[in-house]
């Protein structure tokens, strides 16, 4: 019966292409008078890895005709705060930055907030995980010729993340030319985030920071399943049409199976200033009133200032350039920090 219950367990193919008992997950089999017990070790997995390897473990057992009530008990593995662990890599941080509306400034937020980290002392990385529409490497001015790519990006089959003003980067966007269209299906987006998580020496960080594309899609989805992340920070304009967008991604994150903590919300372009009064092009107080809405808490709002994008199109963060919003990010990420 043991023989059996293993062969079914081999069917199980993870996707580092091992199954379930090479990887090591499987520490106990108990074959009792009316059940079988299966003993599970994993370390820090997201709830929809670990609820999607219960599911597998007992439909593929009932396939091989084992009619016994089936007992999978889940051993969590203690690594502390460790979240990602290679043979270098030591992340104690990995928040994203997501919103579910596109063009509402989430890579401009989350460039500022990675280098208003690192000015406070902190190790950072920052990785870009719209594989489709990536905007990292314009906003740190970063452009990789055939010959970077070679000595810096790989090596012993590790990929390197470029370093820019003190933050480790990486981005689909290093490896192709600037302006390409990126036609990929959902399985070859998936295969490239893995290797950026796992086969990346990012060294040891304090935060890494995601930026997330638009949407609700298979990206989020698959970053879920691999890294178990410590929150979210959601980005917004106070347009209704906006917001309709950004509450999808916030009902996303708190599905029971997906469950991950929201860490707070920002509002972008809030207002632009003069020296007379505040204009609010897309409407006054509507991420206030929605976080209280959604019980959501309110991080801070960032104007519309031409300075930020003109540095953003220069490829230079613009807390290193602008007191004025140097400070707002400063007490933007302050606020993230204190919430974790």
């Amino acid at each position: 019966m043991k023989k059996k219950i293993e062969k079914a367990l081999e069917n199980i193919i993870l996707l580092n292409k091992k199954n379930i008992m090479e990887s090591g997950f499987v520490k106990k089999i108990d074959i009792l008078s009316n059940k079988i017990v299966i003993y599970l070790s994993l370390s820090n997995p997201s709830l929809h890895f670990k609820n999607k390897l219960i599911k597998d473990i007992t439909h593929s057992i009932k396939r091989k005709n084992i009619l016994y009530p089936i007992c999978i008990k889940v051993e969590m593995k203690s690594e502390s705060c460790i979240n990602i662990k290679t043979r270098k890599t030591v992340i104690k941080n990995i928040i994203a930055v997501a919103s579910g509306k596109g063009g509402v400034g989430k890579s401009t937020i989350a460039t500022n907030i990675a280098v208003s980290l690192e000015r406070m002392g902190f190790h950072v990385g920052l990785l870009d995980a719209d594989i489709y529409g990536p905007s990292i490497p314009l906003m740190f001015n970063i452009n990789l010729d055939k010959e970077d790519f070679h000595t810096k990006i790989h090596k012993n089959g590790m990929i390197i993340p470029v370093i820019s003003y003190g933050v480790k980067i990486l981005s689909i966007g290093f490896f192709s030319k600037n302006g390409q269209a990126i036609v990929w299906r959902g399985p070859m987006v998936t295969k490239v985030l893995r290797q950026f998580i796992h086969e990346t020496d990012w060294g040891e960080l304090d935060f890494l920071i995601v930026d997330l594309p638009p949407g609700t899609g298979d990206i989020h989805l698959s970053l879920l399943q691999e890294i178990r992340l410590k929150g979210i920070v959601i980005v917004s304009t106070s347009q209704k049409i906006a917001l309709t967008d950004v509450n999808r991604s916030v009902e996303m994150f708190r599905i029971k199976s997906i469950y991950v903590p929201i860490i707070g919300i920002i509002e972008n372009m809030s207002f632009l200033l003069t020296k007379e009064e505040k204009f609010y092009f897309f409407g006054e107080n509507g991420v206030k009133n929605f976080s209280k809405k959604m019980n959501i808490f309110f991080l801070g709002e960032i104007p519309m200032l031409q300075e930020i994008r003109k540095y953003s199109d220069l490829g230079t963060p613009v807390v290193l350039r602008n007191e004025i919003i140097k400070n707002i990010f400063l007490k933007i990420t302050k606020n993230i920090i204190n919430q974790l």
